[in-house]
Formats: structure tokens, C-alpha cells, sequence
């Protein structure tokens, strides 16, 4: 997905794209910590997140990008442009060298809230979506293109009255999808895949947003009783959509938000504009955290079949933001595609903590 407003966190079911205004009580906060401190540091995978990162380095040092408010920092284009040229000649798959260039040129700092060290970590996905080029048999639920002029357009229509008609014969039907639950899904999560009946696939990805709030259809559910709070997640809900038909589409509008997509030439693209890495790209809110920078994520994954959860030490790079991910400790894991990326994205929501690797060039700025 272009991701730059993706509605993230599939476990919060979920929060919107309109989060400009700080969350009451944020309190960003960071102290200096030594790479010892960073459990399972010298096990990580470091040249495979040195790619990641100069995929995202590349393109920021070709624009300046806004300071973040809440932390204060701001990375220029000319700080950028020297630890892309750094990274550059470093050999390719070794992770020594990729690890002496990120202790080289980084400080980290733990990030703290008020004080505390842990936040919520979520998780998001690709999903497959299956569709035709025209309407036909069940493929009758349109993915939109944006109407042109939206943007001076809103609020535009509501998500109800979208799904009434309000665009019919307006042209802007981009694919037709046979499934109108994930429909839902995909616009929460903001790109995915759709596949058709020759094997090709597509990928569609955010284009924009109709302006209106977000409703999490989750705390409508278990408002109303319809499923136990403690047992509302992406699975149950879906599966309660799948069994209500007679309701399904009533729920879903409760939420009055609306998201239309474009085609795409490759896979999911976040708010930097690079391809996002599967268990390496890390929804952040940019008011706190800047884009681009490494984090070094600390906290536990899912517990697959039978097993335990198990313990995600990793380094991971800020490339996406999303409607639910607020705060100065939040993110959001992208898991990629397929079953086990939506199993993980589904049941990920947990507590962890990060540590936000600081340019040495600009470690001042937090002392």
C-alpha cells in the first residue's frame, strides 16, 4: 500500500487516518543506552537491516523532512546523504560490517512515555483478495478509484452511502471483488493483492480517504454484546461478519470511513515511498518518530499452534505511519503476505518496548 494513511492495527479493528492532533498525555522521552544493553544485539541480523534502511535512506536524502513535534528531532537531507553514502560501500550480506555501520553511526536511545518504556506493538498484512476486471457472477463489490476533486470534496460521501450507490456510473470502479467482508479488511489495512481468474495479480494500493472518522467496528460489536470484549479480534470478528450476513453490511457502515485505491506496479509502499520488508518495515507515529530512522524492537510475537510466544529482538526501520498508531511508543509490525503473515497480524497485540537509533550528527538534539 501506499501505507502514508494506512488504517493500521488490525487487533484495535481499528482507528483512523485522521491523527494529526497529539494524543492528551503523550510525553516523549529518551535516554541515552549502550548496543550491550540491546538484548540479542550481536545475533541480529544486521546487513539484512542495513537493506532495508537504504532503501528508505535513499530516497529521504533527496528531500528534507518535516521535524517531529513531539520528539524534537529532525534529520536533514544533508545528514541523510552521509549515512547513505556510508551504507553504500558497505559489502552486501556481511553482517559484521553492517553492524559496525549501524554502532559507527548511531546512538540509541530507549523511548520513553511519561516515563514508561512499554507501549503496544500491533501488526498489519497484505491481504489476497480474489476479483474480476468487470462485474460478473459473484465479483460484484467495486474496488473505487478516488473521484476526482476529493480532496476539496470533504467530507464526501459516507461509507453507507457509497455502498447505496452514490457512485455508480461515475466510471471509477478500478476491480470487482467477490468478497465484501474482506473488501472491509483491505481498506483497513490499505494495500493488498487481487487475484484473477487467469493467476494474474494486482496490486491496489491507498489512493485516499473520503474524510470521515474512523469507527472501530470491534468496540461496536462488543458494545452491543454481539461478541465477549476479551475475545474481539480480527479472526472472530470476521468470522461473526461471515455469520451475520443479515447484519454484516449494517456493522461494517457503522463506520463512516471510506478508502479508495490505485493500481500498482509492485508490492506494498509506505509513507516514505519505499517497498515495505516483511518483519522489518515499522509503522511509527512520524510526530514522535522520524521516518527512516532504526529502531531497535524488543517484544514478543504471537504464540504460533501449541507454542509460546516467542521473543522478537529485532532491528526494525520507521518507512510507514497508520491512523491507530499513536503515541511515542506504537507501532505496527508489517508481516507481508500470505497465511502466517495474517495469522501474526491478526493476533499481534502486545506490550514492548524500542530504542530509537540516534544519527550521531544529531544526538545533541536529545541531550
Amino acid at each position: 500500500m501506499q501505507l502514508t494513511k494506512r488504517i493500521a492495527g488490525l487487533l484495535l479493528l481499528m482507528a483512523c487516518t485522521a491523527c494529526s492532533i497529539p494524543q492528551k498525555g503523550d510525553n516523549f522521552g529518551a535516554f541515552p543506552v549502550t548496543y550491550n544493553d540491546l538484548a540479542g544485539w550481536p545475533y541480529e541480523q544486521h546487513a539484512q537491516a542495513l537493506k532495508t534502511f537504504t532503501e528508505s535512506c535513499t530516497i529521504l536524502a533527496r528531500k528534507d523532512k518535516p521535524r517531529s513535534d513531539g520528539s524534537g528531532l529532525e534529520v536533514d537531507s544533508r545528514v541523510w546523504q552521509s549515512l547513505c553514502e556510508d551504507a553504500k560501500w558497505q559489502p552486501a550480506g556481511n553482517h559484521a560490517a553492517a553492524r559496525d555501520f549501524f554502532e559507527r553511526r548511531f546512538t540509541p536511545f530507549r523511548v520513553t512515555n511519561n516515563g514508561k518504556e512499554q507501549g503496544l506493538f500491533t501488526g498489519y498484512y497484505e491481504p489476497l483478495l480474489y476479483g474480476s476486471m468487470k462485474k460478473e457472477g459473484n465479483f460484484k463489490y467495486p474496488l473505487y478509484a478516488a473521484p476526482p476533486g476529493l480532496k476539496n470534496k470533504k467530507p464526501y460521501f459516507t461509507h453507507a452511502e457509497i455502498n447505496r450507490g452514490a457512485l455508480n456510473g461515475k466510471g471509477l470502479e478500478i476491480v470487482w471483488v467477490d468478497d465484501p467482508v474482506m473488501r472491509f479488511f483491505l481498506q483497513i489495512q490499505g494495500s493488498g493483492r487481487v487475484q484473477l481468474a487467469n493467476g494474474q495479480q494486482l496490486f491496489v494500493g491507498y489512493a485516499e480517504q473520503n474524510g470521515h472518522g474512523y469507527e472501530a467496528i470491534g468496540k461496536v460489536v462488543a458494545d452491543e454484546g454481539l461478541l465477549p470484549r476479551d475475545q474481539v479480534n480480527f479472526f472472530t470478528l470476521r468470522q461473526w461478519l461471515y455469520d451475520h450476513p443479515n447484519r454484516a453490511f449494517e456493522i461494517m457502515e457503522r463506520n463512516p470511513s471510506y478508502v479508495f485505491f490505485k493500481l500498482r506496479d509492485k508490492p506494498a509502499v509506505g509513507a516514505v515511498g519505499a517497498m515495505l520488508t516483511p518483519m522489518r518495515s515499522l509503522a511509527v507515529d512520524s510526530r514522535h518518530i522520524p521516518y527512516g530512522l532504526p529502531l531497535y524492537l524488543q517484544v514478543d510475537l504471537p504464540a504460533l499452534a501449541g507454542g509460546q510466544p516467542q521473543p522478537f529482538n529485532r532491528i526494525m526501520i520507521a518507512q510507514d505511519t497508520g491512523g491507530a498508531i499513536r503515541g511515542p511508543i506504537r507501532g505496527d509490525v508489517f508481516f507481508g503476505n500470505g497465511p502466517q503473515a495474517e495469522y501474526y497480524a491478526g493476533n499481534m497485540k502486545n506490550r514492548g518496548m524500542y530504542t530509537l537509533l540516534v544519527p550521531r550528527e544529531i544526538e545533541s538534539q536529545l541531550k
